[in-house]
């Protein structure tokens, strides 16, 4: 049986608390409020919206859910103006490219990213910040499927020099989408997992864009909680060979991440992904 509970409200609590603690101190910073989502998030035993990696400005980048529900939600926007300016600027000039981007006004929409770019040069995480703003718009039922897959090509159209990073994008899009069907018990075994990967990608025009089921496990154990006993039944997961399970390999020694002389093993940081 399907889950009719939505997997947000304790975000979205969790939201309306920090933003209450917020607004009654006018001085607060964006660094302060960081701090208060931490705590609070904590406290609620909650991860921000990720991919497969956890880098260090995920929380800088959580801020476009306060943002959200705060516009969207709350009205904060229209009632304490100043300080939701100060607070949430960038997610403000992100939403304002994406609206250019949707009126075709691609070169507007440089300008502004730019702007928010380190050495005014747009890169890969500059757009996936970008496309954080609508992809939590979309999760927190703001804008349709639809109108997140049109922000998605169209922005490929705009940027195409970063057709990887909205690929990786999309690529995230449907993991998390996935992820989201196993929490509310919609997929249930790998068959519907699989159809509903292609479907998903070809939907939104990625068709060479499926994210393997290691991607999708992640966020399904870190954003939605599901049981391992649950995941076993719908992703594939990479076999062990007879080395790696009688632990002859050097996976014994990386497991502490230290090699055999106690050192630190480097090789086992993973690049972050820009989600």
């Amino acid at each position: 049986m399907a889950r009719t509970r939505s997997p947000y409200k304790k975000r979205i609590q969790a939201a309306v608390e920090i933003l209450g603690e917020a607004l009654k101190n006018p001085g607060i910073t964006r660094d302060k409020l960081i701090g208060l989502m931490k705590r609070i998030y904590g406290r609620h035993r909650l991860s921000p919206l990720r991919g497969k990696a956890f880098p260090p400005d995920i929380y800088d980048k959580e801020l476009a859910t306060l943002y959200v529900i705060g516009r969207y939600g709350l009205g904060i926007d229209m009632d304490y103006p100043e300080q939701f300016k100060s607070l949430f600027y960038r997610e403000i000039a992100y939403e304002e490219a994406v609206e250019a981007i949707l009126g075709r006004r691609y070169e507007e929409a440089r300008r502004i990213l730019e702007e928010q770019s380190p050495g005014r040069v747009i890169d890969s995480n500059t757009l996936a910040r970008m496309l954080r703003v609508p992809f939590t718009k979309l999760v927190l039922g703001f804008i349709s499927e639809d109108e997140f897959r049109e922000i998605l090509r169209r922005t490929r159209e705009a940027f195409p020099e970063e057709e990887r990073t909205v690929r990786s994008y999309a690529r995230f899009y449907i993991a998390y989408r996935i992820a989201e069907k196993i929490y509310r018990g919609e997929i249930r075994n790998k068959l519907s997992k699989e159809i509903a990967k292609q479907a998903l990608a070809a939907q939104i025009g990625f068709d060479k864009t499926v994210p393997g089921d290691d991607y999708i496990g992640i966020i399904a154990r870190e954003v939605f909680n599901v049981p391992e006993h649950v995941l076993e039944k719908i992703l594939y997961t990479p076999q062990k060979t007879e080395k790696q399970a009688s632990g002859e390999d050097r996976g014994q020694e990386k497991k502490g991440g230290v090699d055999e002389k106690g050192n630190k093993n480097k090789s086992l940081k993973k690049p972050m992904d820009r989600v």
